[in-house]
């Protein structure tokens, strides 16, 4: 005990609630019932401003940091994406050809060979992406 504490006797509790105590303390490491008790008192004397304990606080900084994780992690997928895209668009599009008749036949080519490309990358990805990836295949079908 604290040198300058003060003790408070004559705390009662039924049989049930007791044994509910001591098993808590144990189960949260604490050095024994009275220990548990004067923390359980001490953040009940915080009141809201610290409703939340050390390892909740913890566990939602750590939440925090890998949503923004996930996030930059997405941004750049799309980002990569976009790139691949315009890419692939340029590469399967505009394919030298030797005269005008064959050039029109070498893009037409060219734009069956992308949305190809594009319906292949899709088979290979899931969820949103594969949902955005469709409607790129249905716009490049359009045109």
């Amino acid at each position: 005990m604290r040198k300058n504490a003060t003790r408070i006797t004559g705390i009662r509790f039924n049989e049930a609630t007791y044994k509910a105590v001591v098993q808590a303390a144990k189960t949260r490491d604490y050095a024994s019932p009275s220990a548990f008790m004067r923390a359980a008192v001490e953040k009940e004397l915080r009141g809201a401003e610290a409703t939340l304990d050390e390892s909740e606080q913890r566990i939602s900084a750590s939440l925090e940091k890998y949503s923004k994780q996930v996030r930059r992690i997405s941004t750049g997928q799309q980002a990569l994406f976009a790139y691949m895209d315009a890419l692939a668009k340029v590469i399967l599009s505009t394919l030298p050809g030797t005269d005008e008749d064959t050039r029109k036949a070498d893009v037409a080519r060219g734009k069956l060979r992308y949305s190809r490309f594009l319906k292949s990358v899709g088979a290979n990805m899931a969820g949103d992406a594969q949902a955005a990836l469709m409607e790129l295949v249905n716009r490049a079908q359009e045109e």
